[in-house]
């Protein structure tokens, strides 16, 4: 009788447990692990989106890609994108995190206001820079032009239509990647700051000794997030740029998306997904393992 219980106890325990988790497996598999799989698959074919037959042509595509001067200038663009959106993100995320930690009048408004357009859709804020980029009638070069600066052509150049990119995305973001520095801005005991401010030390000496290095396990988690993110940006491209002006701002979430849906070579797309996939993975992993020399937990 004893023995039953037990197992009666045991199979209640382990089923309840396995019922609990099941919906979020489902979810893993169905979501995750089944288009991760069916993209590899995919990325060995021909298929064209169009009709139901298709050709295993295994490692053509990626021999195509690997050998095409367009598929290295959209990895070059994308990195530069990534590198210079999150650098501006993080360092400007840190510095608000810092300050607006500090008691003054107002704080929680412009917490608040800084954080606003990351709540917005990025279609909405895309299509509301293209108009404040606007050469002719724009906000930006109606301010320019009020102190007498000349008009930028943002969106028309390549270099311009890149940094006008960066600007609007460090704007989206800066205000999530806030929060999160600033909720680790107040994990730091406050004794921390008593006994540096009784030994004498600066604000800046207080900054790099105690804020800093006790904020680099949120500032590595910002950094892993946002280059994911850039990476993956296609909202702001798709209704900013498309690509241009002369494939300078094409990167490899779009070049994706024109391969797939416009070229209708989805094997070549899903090659490409693949490897993109694997940068952001190979790209992780470093940063875990520089991280070890920066972190402190």
């Amino acid at each position: 009788m004893k023995n039953k219980t037990s197992i009666a106890k045991w199979m209640y325990t382990n089923l309840t447990a396995y019922v609990l988790v099941f919906p979020a497996i489902m979810l893993l598999v169905v979501f995750h692990l089944y288009p991760m799989g069916m993209t590899f698959f995919l990325s060995l074919t021909d298929w064209n989106l169009i009709t139901p037959d298709f050709n295993w042509i295994f490692a053509g595509n990626y021999s195509r890609m690997f050998t095409s001067s367009e598929f290295w200038s959209v990895v070059g663009h994308t990195f530069i994108f990534g590198i210079f959106s999150v650098g501006f993100t993080v360092l400007l995320a840190t510095v608000l995190a810092v300050v607006l930690d500090e008691k003054m009048r107002g704080v929680r408004w412009f917490r608040s206001v800084i954080f606003l357009p990351y709540i917005t859709p990025m279609a909405a804020i895309g299509t509301l820079w293209v108009w404040m980029y606007n050469k002719d009638f724009g906000l930006i070069n109606w301010v320019l032009d009020f102190f007498n600066i000349p008009a930028a052509p943002w969106l028309a150049k390549p270099g311009w239509a890149m940094a006008a990119l960066i600007i609007t995305k460090v704007w989206k973001v800066v205000g999530y990647y806030m929060v999160i520095l600033l909720a680790g801005k107040q994990n730091i005991a406050d004794s921390l700051y008593e006994a540096a401010k009784m030994d004498g030390a600066g604000r800046l000496q207080v900054f790099t000794r105690i804020t800093l290095p006790l904020l680099s396990p949120y500032i590595l988690f910002v950094v892993i997030v946002a280059l994911i993110g850039a990476f993956e940006d296609f909202d702001l491209l798709f209704t900013m740029t498309r690509g241009g002006p002369a494939e300078s701002t094409n990167m490899i979430i779009y070049y994706i998306y024109q391969n797939a849906f416009e070229f209708f070579d989805i094997g070549y797309a899903s090659a490409a997904s693949s490897v993109l996939f694997i940068i952001l993975m190979l790209i992780t992993f470093i940063q875990m393992k520089v991280s070890k020399r920066w972190v402190h937990y």
